[in-house]
């Protein structure tokens, strides 16, 4: 997934959602109508864009679609998948969309006009290695792990595919919270780099390494990208997809405008990207 620096998230429709979503437009109903829609998001575990769901903290990405659509009398049903399994059900329409995606990620899904964040990569090594990320061809030497599904540039992307399957170049983390395996083989001494971005990465290391100086045994060893737009985008399979898209662009803004954004963002360490 094209996750870079800085947001993210999935939303998912299941059957009775699903259901609700075809036979309930959102344009023009009115409120009790609305209400029978339900949009479930999901992702894997990528805090803090998204984090625990039923909590306090399920991440700003979350609780920016929460306050968006409620609006609208939408709910929002949140969960915690794969990132490869959100994306393959969100291009076949059994969940409405991925948040944290970039438009190169999935260019034939729907995306609001305004982004929900950004986001770029840096790569990430113990305080003891001497390693720094110079060009790809600098990883040749390295074992690099990385998270299923994710998409990072086109050319770590080719890298990967091209040693996939040399053990020795690539380790490939899957399920739930990749970003927590990678980092306890990076404490083991079991990889020797891993790749993901800025909040996220210091964000799950603090709250893996509640001692600051176990965090301190991390350095950022060099930025494979720049922060780009990220965006939560819809299904291409869902005939409301255009409008929740639009729903989604007007509402970020009405929470910037409102002070309500900053507010949001505040509760994860975190300030506006704009």
């Amino acid at each position: 997934m094209y996750k870079y620096a800085i947001l993210f998230i999935t939303v998912v429709i299941f059957p009775l959602a699903i259901s609700a979503n075809n036979s309930l437009p959102v344009s023009g109903q009115d409120n009790l109508n609305r209400s029978k829609v339900i949009l479930t998001i999901a992702a894997d575990h990528w805090c803090p864009f998204n984090c625990l769901p039923n909590s306090d903290y399920p991440g700003y990405m979350v609780e920016i679609a929460q306050q968006v659509f409620a609006e609208h009398n939408i709910k929002i049903s949140y969960q915690i998948i794969p990132w490869s399994r959100a994306l393959q059900l969100c291009r076949t329409g059994r969940i409405s969309a991925v948040v944290g995606g970039y438009k190169s990620d999935a260019p034939d899904f729907i995306y609001p006009k305004n982004e929900q964040g950004l986001i770029g990569f840096s790569f990430f090594t113990l305080d003891k290695s001497y390693w720094r990320y110079q060009q790809i061809d600098s990883l040749n030497n390295q074992l690099l792990a990385v998270a299923d599904g994710y998409a990072y540039t086109d050319s770590l992307d080719r890298y990967i595919a091209i040693n996939q399957g040399d053990a020795k170049r690539i380790y490939t983390a899957f399920g739930n919270k990749p970003l927590t395996e990678n980092i306890a083989l990076l404490e083991q001494g079991l990889i020797d780099v891993l790749i993901e971005t800025d909040a996220v990465f210091w964000y799950v290391s603090k709250q893996l390494n509640q001692q600051e100086e176990q965090q301190e045994n991390f350095i950022l060893a060099g930025v494979l990208s720049p922060a780009k737009p990220a965006y939560i985008a819809f299904s291409p399979a869902i005939a409301e997809s255009k409008e929740y898209a639009s729903i989604l662009s007007e509402g970020i803004e009405q929470l910037r405008a409102s002070g309500e954004l900053s507010l949001i963002l505040a509760k994860y360490g975190l300030v506006d990207w704009q």
